[in-house]
């Protein structure tokens, strides 16, 4: 007779069955990361939740449980970022949420260095590898507003200006991958309080503390400063847009990750490209200060451009003192547009995966 599985093992096949899964390593380094964010208690409840809001009602039936003994339990696992909250028409309703990009970034004021260790040696044994094969992708990559001219037709979801400007409620919140370095001793230069989270995910955001809320133009100004800085734009991959990203090539977790593969210029959707002019270029290099994908190099007096590298976010453009850089627009038959929403996104998402288990690929 088989043992019932541990509460901790059901709980991670169950993240493991969300559109972005959280797979299994010999090590069981996930077990320990979920040990670490979960009671016992709140991995039984977790369990029964899926990525469809609900109310508290609903839960409770399908997990045959007194709805208001469960409603505290469901409160405290949203408190601690484990499981998503959000309220509609004065009703409460509750999702599951998967690990990355969820839980994990959920974690910003509650980061500790075990938690970080673990969540790097996860990154290495397995995430990374899940992430990676997300089809589509969470997050894409537009350029800088100060590398784009009006003749180039940038659509609205390509300008992350525009983005911000529909956007009904805004939260700022602390980069997670600079809290998560810095508790493991990498300091980085570049400023901390650069993501952004807009309509039901700012809501969260603001409710739980993991963030402030901001005006339109504060976030435009943040936006300016992530620009100054040397930033990647990294808007979620869908057109009305949830999230913004202004990430760093020495602390993010997706570029850093990114860069330890052969070709990572394929991996994230981007629809343009630096080109050198060979004419103007002096090889100041100060291009390769602001390129956070290493895909620049100077030979002779020229910059040259590893396109493999490249992801179009225009930070070299913007700052070149001879004009040498300009961005190109991939063409039509390389071109990406993202899924009009976060739902189209995620189902996406986790169609293809459910394709790719089904067929032993991933």
């Amino acid at each position: 007779m088989l043992e019932p599985k541990d509460v901790y093992e059901q709980l991670r096949e169950h993240l493991d069955d969300l559109p972005v899964g959280y797979p299994k390593t010999e090590s069981g380094v996930e077990i320990r990361i979920l040990k670490r964010l979960f009671t016992k208690e709140e991995a039984e409840m977790a369990i029964h939740l899926t990525y469809i809001p609900e109310t508290v009602e609903e839960i409770a039936q399908r997990a045959n449980r007194d709805p208001e003994k469960i409603k505290p339990l469901l409160e405290r696992l949203a408190d601690k970022g484990l499981i998503f909250r959000s309220h509609k028409g004065g009703i409460t309703q509750y999702r599951a949420e998967w690990f990355a990009v969820g839980i994990y970034e959920h974690q910003v004021n509650h980061m500790s260095k075990e938690l970080a260790e673990d969540f790097e040696q996860y990154m290495e044994e397995a995430l990374r590898e899940e992430l990676i094969a997300n089809d589509p992708p969470q997050l894409r990559v537009i350029p800088v507003a100060a590398s784009l001219s009006p003749s180039m037709g940038i659509l609205p979801h390509e300008d992350a200006r525009e983005i911000i400007k529909k956007q009904s409620k805004i939260a700022v919140a602390p980069c997670i991958c600079k809290r998560e370095k810095e508790v493991l001793g990498a300091n980085c230069d570049k400023p901390e309080e650069v993501c952004m989270v807009f309509s039901t995910g700012a809501y969260y955001y603001i409710e739980n503390g993991y963030g402030r809320e901001i005006t339109v133009d504060e976030a435009l100004k943040i936006l300016d400063q992530a620009h100054d800085a040397g930033l990647v734009c990294s808007p979620s991959n869908d057109q009305k847009g949830f999230v913004i990203c202004n990430c760093c090539g020495c602390h993010c977790g997706i570029l850093t990750n990114l860069k330890k593969l052969p070709k990572p210029a394929t991996l994230i959707p981007s629809n343009y490209y630096a080109v050198v002019d060979a004419d103007s270029c002096t090889g100041c290099q100060t291009c390769i200060d602001r390129c956070q994908m290493d895909a620049i190099t100077i030979e002779g007096d020229l910059a040259q451009i590893d396109l493999d590298y490249c992801i179009g976010c225009g930070l070299c453009i913007s700052t070149c003192p001879s004009e040498a850089l300009t961005l190109e627009r991939k063409d039509e038959t390389e071109v990406t547009v993202p899924p009009a929403n976060a739902f189209e996104l995620y189902t996406k998402i986790g169609e293809r995966r459910s394709q790719r288990r089904a067929s032993g690929s991933n």
